[in-house]
């Protein structure tokens, strides 16, 4: 198919990816300066990764042919799938995302929501995925067909015809929303367990943030990849199947937060929420509006100025009481 016709469907879904995650509200409450940042450190993190995945595509190949081509292609089909998917690629793309996202955001962002963490992910693996096609397609056309180990290490997907390649390139960015995604949910609970101090339950989720993507990624991969090197278009349609769904899902997770920021939003601004006490007292005094007469003023320091109020008059009540009661006391013969 036209490399023209490729690139425009490949890059098609990255406006609506970034403009799903403006609008939904997450993100800094939509910063558009660490959109950016991110974004660009993704797209720059995609060089070293594309360089990584070349040079271990080619070593798995070259592994492979070492017990013959035609146990390459059979009996080792399965296993040189799950080399290529799982270690190759899902690794290494993951693994960078991750490194990227962990390095910027873990100390420099905080994050109050899954929404906060799959926005902030999905930017790092826009930008990563439109630089990680471009890079694939340019090496495949650039690369001379004699050079067969080099061409036979590439992703199948390169080889997948003219339906297969457009299917492909269509959902490949906005596959790596739904893996990004999907790493960003996990973050996002590592991270708010960190600003909680639960330290224990942040690195477990941080470490899970990085391995269930790589393996679902991997699946997905594998799927693929085996569907392309056996002609088996069943397994080929359910890798893409699975990558969709998953994006959908994170998708539908962030136009969650969208909705929730548009009520938030409907008057031009955020509601504050202020944490009163546990007793039912002091929540009908907050509820009332208490401090009305000063909107400056919170309503938990009015509550502690009508309390020292009532302490002096109850304390001035028992000082008049003590008075009368002592000329009584005196006149009582002894």
């Amino acid at each position: 198919m036209n490399i023209t016709v490729l690139l425009i469907a490949a890059f098609l879904p990255l406006p609506i990816v970034l403009f799903m995650i403006l609008r939904s509200g997450s993100f800094g409450k939509g910063s558009l300066g660490a959109l950016m940042k991110l974004f660009f450190l993704g797209l720059a993190a995609a060089v070293p990764a594309f360089l990584m995945e070349l040079g271990i595509l080619l070593l798995i190949d070259l592994f492979l042919n070492m017990f013959g081509a035609e146990a390459a292609g059979g009996d080792l089909a399965v296993i040189g799938a799950i080399l290529r998917a799982v270690i190759a690629v899902a690794l290494i793309e993951e693994g960078w995302k991750h490194f990227v996202l962990r390095k910027t955001t873990w100390k420099q962002m905080t994050m109050e929501t899954i929404a906060d963490g799959i926005a902030a992910s999905a930017v790092v693996g826009a930008g990563f995925s439109a630089v990680m096609y471009g890079a694939w397609q340019a090496a495949y056309l650039l690369i001379p067909a004699d050079m067969g180990p080099l061409r036979d290490g590439m992703p199948g997907w390169l080889r997948a015809g003219a339906v297969g390649s457009f299917l492909f390139a269509l959902l490949y960015i906005f596959s790596h929303f739904g893996f990004s995604g999907f790493m960003g949910a996990i973050y996002g609970i590592a991270k708010n367990s960190e600003q909680k101090q639960h330290n224990k339950r942040a690195g477990m989720m941080l470490v899970m943030s990085c391995l269930l993507p790589v393996l679902a990624h991997g699946a997905c991969a594998a799927l693929i990849v085996y569907g392309v090197d056996r002609e088996k278009v069943l397994w080929f349609a359910v890798g893409l199947a699975a990558e969709t769904l998953l994006a959908v899902w994170m998708a539908a997770e962030l136009s969650k937060a969208s909705d929730a920021a548009g009520v938030d939003n409907q008057y031009g601004h955020e509601a504050e929420t202020v944490d009163f006490g546990d007793s039912e007292e002091f929540a009908a005094f907050a509820e009332s509006g208490g401090n009305a007469d000063n909107e400056d003023t919170p309503q938990y320091a009015y509550a502690d100025e009508q309390d020292q109020q009532d302490q002096q008059d109850q304390g001035g009540t028992a000082a008049e009481t003590s008075e009368e009661t002592e000329p009584e006391e005196a006149e009582k013969p002894e």
